[in-house]
């Protein structure tokens, strides 16, 4: 680019520079543009729509980017203690005030650290946040203030979107909030029995991701006759699935407009008739259904499959079907 151009450039409204840095990665608009000239640095220090993802951040750049971050600028933050970047949450707890970051509307932090968590929760019970997630791969220690603190975050009027997977709603201690306006649920392990609590006590939930489900009823027989209308949206993945207890299951969601499953299978869930007659009689409002159903039994997959090729499935919902065999796993998959 010539002088020229060059000065034309930075001529530029500081508007359309904000507009630009909204395309832009936060190391780029700090690390890059922000040592160009003076003029930059003093628009990227103003510009409050900061989106920090500091998971796979090397720690030179960690430490470069924390030393010019303006906490108030930033909306969006991702902090990590994975094997990339061991320990991350704890530093940038000690080198900033949470609650410096009043702009933020989304969180979302993996630590194995209780101290950190309750820290995160402190700033989470008091905040505006739309989104949190709290990830762990162990499980945590159910302190009280740590369950006090969650509920005040799940009662808080802004919170939309949660991501928990770890156990704590589902410990007997754990008390519900009587008022919740969250819509978006993400959570690991999870039976029957939890997912009808979760359901009766946050009534405005419209969508829920099962990482890993129990469709076992067991005992939960007396779970049957209720149904549980708000939720409109379920994916359930890494599951066993038994066509009988998948449609006991989907009797509680009678307003599902997108499901998704993905597992395993016995060979009663290749029966394209059957799942053609759940979706009838009981998902009268589906419209967008995904799966993808693993099974070892090649013929039960292969003969099935032409059930998946009448008109309700190509001409009236418009889901094509088709099949992958997995040579390495010797596995056929069925995917819609």
């Amino acid at each position: 680019m010539s002088n020229n151009n060059s000065s034309l450039f930075l001529t530029l409204p500081v508007e359309l520079f904000q507009r630009i840095f909204d395309y832009l990665d936060t190391r780029t608009i700090l690390l890059s543009l922000g040592y160009v000239c003076t003029r930059l640095r003093t628009i990227t220090n103003t510009y409050q729509k900061l989106v920090v993802d500091l998971r796979w951040i090397s720690k030179s750049d960690f430490y470069h980017m924390c030393h010019i971050l303006r906490p108030e600028n930033v909306v969006s933050l991702f902090l990590s203690d994975d094997d990339e970047t061991p320990g991350q949450v704890g530093l940038f707890l000690s080198l900033f005030d949470i609650h410096q970051f009043t702009r933020l509307r989304s969180l979302a932090v993996f630590s194995n650290d209780d101290d950190n968590i309750d820290k995160i929760l402190n700033y989470t019970s008091r905040c505006s946040l739309i989104s949190l997630s709290i990830e762990q791969s162990a499980s945590l220690n159910h302190r009280n203030t740590m369950l006090n603190l969650l509920l005040s975050t799940m009662s808080r009027s802004t919170l939309r979107k949660f991501t928990c997977t770890n156990n704590l709603l589902y410990i007997d201690s754990f008390q519900w909030p009587k008022e919740s306006n969250l819509k978006y649920l993400t959570i690991d392990h999870c039976t029957r029995k939890d997912f009808c609590t979760i359901l009766r006590h946050l009534l405005h939930l419209q969508t829920i991701v099962l990482r890993h489900f129990n469709l076992d009823i067991h005992s939960e027989y007396e779970y049957l006759s209720n149904t549980y209308t708000q939720l409109t949206s379920l994916t359930m993945q890494q599951l066993f699935f038994s066509m009988d207890k998948i449609e006991s299951f989907l009797y509680l969601t009678p307003s599902l407009v997108h499901l998704r499953l993905e597992g395993c299978a016995d060979d009663a869930i290749f029966n394209g008739s059957r799942w053609e007659t759940l979706i009838r009689t009981k998902l009268l409002s589906l419209n967008q259904f995904e799966f993808s159903f693993r099974s070892q039994n090649y013929r039960a997959v292969k003969m099935n499959a032409t059930q998946f090729r009448t008109p309700f499935w190509l001409n009236e919902k418009h889901w094509p079907v088709y099949g992958i065999y997995d040579y390495p796993k010797e596995e056929k998959l069925l995917h819609c």
